[in-house]
């Protein structure tokens, strides 16, 4: 497998500076797949990297980008924010930030 690491661009909104990862079959796949639209959503962090070092390096997002994206995730079609859907999502932030220390 082929793993590159990511990092979600200004044009995501709440999930600006998330750190993901995914594998490809090959490199061949993944300059396939990797066109200009993705380009300009997910910019690459490390490429052709272990399942270790993928997982390393998500765990490096900082806790502001992940407070923004558990706000993002919270909110409603029409903009709003659930509280309801917040209250989780930060716990579940916060409990991740944590265990990645």
């Amino acid at each position: 497998m082929y793993n590159v690491a990511f990092r979600y661009t200004e044009k995501t909104a709440g999930y600006h500076g998330i750190i993901t990862w995914s594998s490809f079959v090959d490199k061949a796949v993944f300059d396939v797949w990797y066109t200009p639209k993705i380009k300009a959503r997910m910019e690459v962090v490390e490429e052709g990297i272990s399942d270790e070092r993928a997982v390393e390096l998500t765990r490096s997002t900082p806790l502001e980008c992940r407070i923004a994206s558990s706000v993002q995730e919270a909110r409603n079609e029409d903009g709003t924010i659930n509280s309801t859907i917040l209250d989780m999502n930060l716990q579940s932030t916060i409990l991740a930030h944590l265990l990645d220390l």
